[in-house]
């Protein structure tokens, strides 16, 4: 069965995994987009953010000759299908900003008019629901009314730190469209893709929007519920939030995913995603005060781990704030709407001096705070002569800390907002854990 031809435009997190595993499994990829360092880079096999294995199969795929990049939009006239994976970031006002996403539509479909063979357009860019029918479709009126086109919703459900695993074995596979002949036009190209095909939902175009707004916002959900229930147990003598989450999610209809308490969520999708639903319900006059709470819970989550400072008398100028983990998750350089970004602002706010470490994420956070803290190559560096240590994610090489690390600090005054640290062997330390109560 002869593979269609695939091109990608956005070569962010997603584009670029999506690229590079359809070169993977052996569709010729071209991927486009308009930041010429970025092509330049991507030619030579190098990836401007971490995220495991990816690197690695860029060069692989590279070598075969599978994939291309360029800036060059008229190219997408050489292929069958093209992804659309535009970044859609968010506007103070939680709005969607659609600039990227109108430029790019607007070269694209300037290249298709003069395309005689059928296209397929795949929008995989999170949009608010009704944006493909009134701003997508419209572009290619034209050629869809020639049979030339269909446009067609199919939103990506991908996880930092295991995206290709995501791709290549996703939960669900969900078509939003109108006209069948897209609709089996990309089953047929998923057909090619999977040995064996995983489920496919077909949708309306807006229902396909809704439905990633809807499963990530009901994952932001879990976690202010569970840190809301952290927060109690935090109140409580001898009460462990992780036993109530393990409880919980053995229960079917609850499942044990996303109820991990901690600091609060963060990232590119999740904060984005629960705002943008916010604000589309205000627009279409059905303001929803449940979604608001779950981004209230979340904002104000970081409070608790000031009031654990206060509790310790280390919120005075001069003292030495040790964070330990920057991205808003393990195993990514990721810190968009990271909760460190907050902690470490309103910590020098309050005069204090600041040391943080990540393996992965200090160039970005340095994009950040410039010269106002200190970076640190090491664990040891970061906790010396330190007030206070805060260990922000669940990395796994602070999972390895024991009492010995923390000796060259001050005071041994420890933050543990992931539960990471086994509470009983830092009994001789003014040990705080988020959703622990003080086990003394």
């Amino acid at each position: 069965m002869t593979k269609e031809k695939i091109s990608v435009i956005g070569l962010g997190f997603v584009g670029l995994s999506v690229a590079v595993v359809n070169a993977m499994k052996g569709f010729h990829t071209l991927g486009i987009d308009i930041d010429d360092v970025k092509i330049k880079n991507l030619q030579q096999g190098k990836v401007s953010f971490f995220e495991p294995k990816l690197e690695k199969s860029l060069k692989s795929v590279l070598s075969s000759k599978k994939i291309e990049f360029s800036n060059d939009f008229m190219k997408i006239l050489d292929s069958d299908i093209t992804f659309l994976t535009v970044g859609t970031p968010p506007k103070k006002s939680g709005d969607v900003d659609l600039s990227s996403i109108k430029s790019a539509l607007s070269k694209i479909s300037k290249v298709l008019e003069s395309k005689e063979k059928y296209h397929l357009l795949v929008v995989k860019s999170t949009l608010s629901p009704e944006t493909t029918n009134k701003l997508i479709i419209p572009k290619f009126e034209k050629q869809i009314s020639l049979n030339k086109m269909d446009v067609v919703v199919n939103p990506e459900f991908l996880q930092e730190g295991v995206a290709i695993n995501d791709i290549l074995d996703p939960h669900i596979i969900v078509i939003g469209g109108y006209n069948k002949k897209g609709i089996k036009f990309l089953i047929k190209y998923y057909k090619n893709f999977y040995k064996k095909l995983p489920e496919i939902i077909q949708v309306g175009v807006t229902t396909a929007e809704l439905i990633k707004y809807a499963n990530n916002s009901f994952l932001a959900t879990k976690i202010s519920f569970i840190n809301s229930i952290a927060n109690i147990c935090q109140k409580l003598p001898d009460v462990d939030v992780d036993s109530i989450s393990y409880a919980i999610g053995k229960d079917n209809r609850i499942g044990p995913l996303f109820l991990q308490a901690g600091p609060g969520f963060g990232g590119s999708c999740l904060p984005k995603d629960l705002s943008g639903l916010i604000s589309f319900s205000k627009k279409i006059g059905n303001p929803s005060p449940f979604f608001e709470a779950v981004e209230n819970v979340n904002a104000s989550q970081p409070k608790q781990i000031f009031t654990i400072m206060k509790n310790m008398e280390i919120l005075s100028p001069k003292k030495t704030i040790s964070i330990l983990g920057l991205s808003f998750k393990k195993n990514t350089d990721d810190i968009r709407e990271s909760v460190s970004i907050k902690i470490v602002r309103k910590c020098l706010n309050y005069g204090l001096k600041i040391k943080v470490h990540d393996s992965m994420a200090i160039t970005n956070f340095k994009k950040i705070f410039n010269d106002n803290i200190e970076y640190c190559e090491s664990i040891d560096s970061c906790l010396e002569n330190s007030d206070c240590c805060i260990i922000l994610t669940d990395s796994d090489e602070y999972k390895k800390l024991k009492l010995h690390n923390f000796s060259n600090m001050n005071k041994k005054n420890i933050i543990d907002t992931r539960r990471i640290l086994n509470h009983k062997n830092f009994k001789n330390t003014n040990f705080y854990a988020l959703g622990l109560g003080q086990f003394k």
